[in-house]
C-alpha cells in the first residue's frame, strides 16, 4: 500500500481532512534507482525502511561528532 493510499484511508476513518502540507510534493532520491521519487508513491514498508536508514545515519553522525569532541578535549 502506498503512502497516499494510507492518507486517503486515514482521512475517511478520522472523518477529517489531511493537513495541507501532506499534499505537497516531496521527493526522495533513490540510491538504487538513481532517480527522484515522489514520497507519496512509496510503499509503506519502503518508506519505513528509508526513515530507519536516515535515523541511523543521523545518530551515527552525531555519535561520531560527540566522540571526536571528547577525544579533542582529552
Amino acid at each position: 500500500m502506498k503512502l497516499k493510499q494510507v492518507l486517503a484511508i486515514q482521512e475517511i476513518l478520522d472523518d477529517r481532512r489531511i493537513p495541507v502540507d501532506m499534499k505537497e510534493k516531496w521527493v526522495y532520491h533513490s540510491e538504487s534507482r538513481g532517480e527522484w521519487i515522489d514520497l507519496m508513491e512509496l510503499d509503506v514498508i519502503h518508506a519505513i525502511r528509508i526513515l530507519r536508514k536516515h535515523i541511523v545515519d543521523i545518530e551515527l553522525a552525531e555519535y561520531r561528532e560527540e566522540d571526536s569532541y571528547e577525544q579533542s578535549t582529552q
